[in-house]
């Protein structure tokens, strides 16, 4: 006689009306939500796995389930982050008037308030990120690859860098998230001394310098 196995049986069993991997996706995400408070407070050399598991309300059986280490959990925040802010940056220039100056402007002012507005994400984004593992490092280095190859695409369509220039948009690009990242950086270290306004307005000028690079040679 043939037992046949259900395929809800094949992913657990399920309980208070969710299935087994439903409620491993639960806790998952519980983890990440944790990481970003707990890292983002504490650091990441400055979290343990049982204070990861306080903030989710979890024990470490689960956090195992999830999560070979810390380190693990951080690169999922990491990646958790970037594409929130990713998300957010975009939504932001769809939504701005279609003028250059104030698409560009839309797209920093997201970037650099998320960065006031959430000091934990901050941290996390631009100063836990470095000198954990090789591992990490990689992390970081394709995540602002990918992230440059965004900002490419959106500024190529609202301004012409690298144009009638000599110059290239691509190197153009990594400049300006190299430029990007770092004032945010040196703004985050100095506790946000300068308005917001402010740092807006300055990240901004470097995209229009660019931006107006070929039309000043082709006056000359």
């Amino acid at each position: 006689m043939t037992t046949r196995t259900s395929s809800s049986s094949s992913r657990g069993r399920a309980y208070g009306g969710r299935s087994l991997d439903e409620r491993r996706s639960k806790r998952r995400a519980q983890f990440v939500e944790a990481g970003i408070a707990v890292f983002g407070r504490d650091g990441f050399r400055g979290a343990t796995v049982k204070s990861l598991c306080r903030e989710a309300g979890l024990t470490e059986r689960y956090f195992y389930e999830s999560f070979a280490n810390s380190e693990a959990l951080f690169a999922e925040v990491y990646k958790t982050l970037v594409k929130r802010l990713e998300d957010d940056v975009v939504a932001a220039i769809d939504a701005a008037p279609a003028e250059p100056e104030a698409t560009a402007r839309a797209g920093l002012h997201v970037f650099f308030e998320t960065m006031y507005r959430q000091p934990g994400t901050a941290r996390i984004l631009l100063i836990e990120i470095f000198g954990i593992s090789g591992d990490i490092d990689r992390l970081y280095r394709e995540t602002t690859q990918n992230f440059t190859r965004m900002l490419q695409e959106l500024v190529g369509s609202i301004f012409a860098l690298g144009e009638g220039s000599g110059t290239d948009a691509r190197i153009l690009s990594t400049g300006l998230v190299g430029s990007t990242i770092h004032i945010a950086m040196y703004w985050t270290l100095n506790r946000y001394g300068d308005p917001l306004e402010v740092v807006v307005e300055s990240s901004l000028a470097l995209y229009v310098a660019m931006a107006r690079q070929p039309r000043e040679q082709d006056r000359a």
